[in-house]
């Protein structure tokens, strides 16, 4: 029997580590393909694109892939409800959820255990806006100057139309790529919101994780912001 239980942690462990490698190998190929340079592009449009596609996945998507490595680590530490709950807030799990609310209650019943998690979420969250906000500048940066540069010369004439239309659609497609990071954010924001209940006691107002809300707030306005700087550059 004792045989037994041990080929079947090591069976649950290998199950578990398979979910999540799938998981993060899922998302560095997405990564790879968002990030391919195609010709005549800067390395501030290629981190712009990457930055894009890495806010378009949503907190549950992070989250559950989250619990399927958790489930493994867990399982290397302790005994067989370990493996139990590894596997049942894996992503499969997450996936069954439906939304992020969901999934913190599927998971945890203790509302310290739920603020815990969200706050885990919302700190990875903000390292990622951070970086998308300044892969933004960055390419905010660099494409005002190429336009800048594009209708000197045009004026000059040593510029063509053509030219000056390919830089043209190139900075709508970067303003397009900005648009796409702050709809993710955005969405994000919505799914912290709901979750917002799960975190404070039944009677109080203020929420714990009412500052880092608000911190997301103010990001998505500075991401609005450079959005619209390159807007008006059009």
């Amino acid at each position: 029997m004792a045989g037994r239980s041990h080929f079947s942690r090591i069976t649950a462990a290998l199950l578990i580590g398979s979910m999540a490698l799938a998981a993060c190998d899922s998302g560095t190929a997405t990564e790879q393909v968002s990030a391919t340079v195609a010709q005549g592009d800067t390395p501030q449009e290629v981190e712009l694109r990457r930055a894009a596609k890495a806010m378009q996945r949503t907190i549950l998507e992070g989250a559950a892939a989250g619990g399927a490595a958790g489930g493994l680590a867990g399982l290397t530490l302790g005994g067989s409800d370990d493996i139990g709950i590894g596997i049942s807030i894996g992503a499969g799990a997450g996936a069954a959820a439906g939304t992020y609310v969901a999934f913190v209650q599927r998971k945890f019943t203790r509302r310290a255990r739920r603020l815990k998690q969200v706050q885990t979420d919302l700190d990875r969250h903000a390292q990622e806006m951070e970086a998308t906000l300044a892969a933004m500048n960055a390419a905010l940066a660099v494409q005002k100057q190429e336009l800048t540069a594009v209708r000197l010369k045009a004026t000059q004439g040593a510029a063509t139309p053509a030219e000056l239309a390919r830089e043209t659609a190139e900075a709508n497609n970067n303003l397009s790529q900005m648009m796409l990071a702050i709809d993710g954010a955005t969405k994000r924001q919505e799914e912290f919101t709901a979750a917002r209940d799960l975190t404070k006691r039944r009677n109080d107002e203020v929420a714990p994780i009412d500052p880092q809300l608000q911190a997301m707030a103010n990001s998505i306005a500075e991401m609005k912001a450079v959005a619209n700087d390159l807007a008006g550059s059009l």
